[in-house]
Formats: structure tokens, sequence, C-alpha cells
């Protein structure tokens, strides 16, 4: 399993596009989100039959590819009505894409809650792993986050994050996100990521920061995205 990585050259995104398309995978909103989530995908292998949530999961993809992958307990949070992307899939035309995210929400929407992802309210030690993809740069508030998802997974368990990631800061120009403004995290900003985490009582990785080329191009930003995996200690539980 990866732990850390970020997401280098536009290679990357097209090699993980094509994998997702041999896979079967539905179509994320943004064709630079094949990478992280596929990353996602694979570190959540053999955890089919175990209760996964995704915090922030709406408009995001990796709910419905979990579900496609044969995923049986799956749940999500979101500030906003926590529906996948169904309606922006119809507005690309995209009706498969549309049908795989319907077909997830209806299979699991009893677990899906309208709450902010640093107070769910979902159960102490419940979730055998929890994913956040590009998330927590809506200056979600690290402490309380890593708090929540530590008390929410069971010992042993994983959580899995993207964000956007450049190693110098770059100016967002005000923008925001359901209320809260947005932050490319910088190499420092990465640091501060990992020990918050760790303050929380995670096992964090060892970042690989270096990049050169910004893939992800947004509003007039250039950037990159990280990803990064972090446990929380202990035997995991069977079931």
């Amino acid at each position: 399993m990866i732990e850390a990585a970020v997401l280098q050259t536009a290679a990357e995104v097209s090699r993980a596009e094509e994998r997702a398309r041999r896979l079967g995978l539905a179509r994320p909103p943004v064709r630079a989100k094949y990478w992280d989530n596929l990353l996602a995908i694979d570190a959540l292998q053999g955890l089919e039959q175990q209760p996964v949530v995704d915090l922030g999961c709406r408009s995001g993809i990796i709910l419905t590819w979990l579900h496609q992958r044969g995923f049986h307990h799956l749940a999500g949070c979101d500030l906003r009505a926590p529906w996948p992307p169904v309606r922006g899939s119809l507005r690309r035309g995209r009706l498969r894409d549309a049908l795989a995210g319907a077909a997830m929400y209806g299979r699991h929407r009893s677990r899906m809650r309208r709450a902010p992802v640093e107070a769910t309210g979902f159960p102490d030690a419940h979730f055998a792993a929890a994913t956040s993809m590009s998330v927590i740069e809506h200056s979600v508030p690290l402490q309380p986050f890593f708090a929540e998802t530590f008390r929410i997974l069971r010992p042993g368990g994983l959580l899995v994050i993207s964000t956007d990631y450049w190693p110098e800061a770059v100016a967002t120009g005000g923008g925001q996100w359901n209320d809260r403004a947005d932050i490319i995290f910088d190499r420092s900003g990465i640091h501060s990521i990992l020990e918050t985490a760790r303050g929380a009582g995670f096992v964090t990785p060892a970042p690989l920061l270096e990049v050169t080329d910004p893939v992800v191009r947004w509003a007039g930003r250039a950037y990159t995205f990280a990803y990064l995996t972090f446990h929380k200690p202990g035997a995991a539980s069977p079931g």
C-alpha cells in the first residue's frame, strides 16, 4: 500500500484513468481525481465486508467506486445533503455514471447524513476505514477533524485523505466552498497536518513533498494533489 504520494505528472492521471476504465468505474467529476481515488481504492482492498465512511462525500466519487467494487457497508457525511454527483453526470450526458451514483445512494442512503466532518455523530470505534478526498483544504479545522476521525475508527483503522498541495504558498484569491475559505497547503502546511494527526493519536507516514509539475489548474491556480494515509494503533477487529 502506498502511504504517501504527490501527483507528479499528467501521465499519472492518464494511467489512472485508463486503469479505472478497465475496472469499469464511473468517471469522477474532475479528471485529475482518478489519481488519488484509485490510490484510496487500493488502500481499502480487503475491507469489502467492513464498514467504511467517506467524510465530505458530496460530489466525490469514492463511495460510488467502493460500491462498484463490492463494498457492502458504506456511510458518508457532508455539510450539504450527501448526494453523489448524479446531477453533474447527467449535465455532462454521462447516464452510466449517474446510474452508478444513484445505485450507490439507493443501497446505502440510510447511512448518509448531513453533518460536518469534524462532528459526524457516528458511533465510537465503528469504522474500519475512513476517506476524505479533497476536503480538508476547505478550511476544515484540523484538530477537531483528526480527533473525530480517530474517535469513529476502530483500533487498527485506516484514514485516507487527499488535499491540494504546492511546496510554496499559493494565493487562493478568497475562493471558498460551503462558506469555508479554500487553502492550498504548502510544505509547512503538510507538516502541520501530520503533526496534528500525531497529536490525535494517529501513526503518520513520511511525506514525499518534492514536485516540479503543477498538474492541477483550477480557477487560475496551479498546484497538485498530496495523498496521505494514517493508522489508528491497535489490532483490527474481525468484524
